[in-house]
């Protein structure tokens, strides 16, 4: 297990990111799934419901963007 400190959301949402800028469609879509399985687990971590909701929307645009330029 990473020391890094980082949540799991974050990592996700940083590889996201870097698939979108690739260009790596299908990919981003895979993580982007994973996001919202991670962020609606039940406990959810320590993340509040309206930060998981803002990394969503974050993710969502950032994929439809990448989506739009390709």
């Amino acid at each position: 297990m990473s020391g890094d400190g980082r949540r799991l959301s974050d990592k996700i949402m940083s590889a996201h990111a870097q698939a979108c800028t690739e260009g790596k469609l299908e990919v981003a879509e895979a993580l982007l799934r994973a996001l919202e399985v991670d962020l609606s687990a039940i406990g959810g971590g320590k993340m509040d419901k309206r930060e998981s909701m803002e990394l969503l929307e974050e993710a969502f645009y950032r994929h439809q963007t990448a989506k739009q330029d390709d």
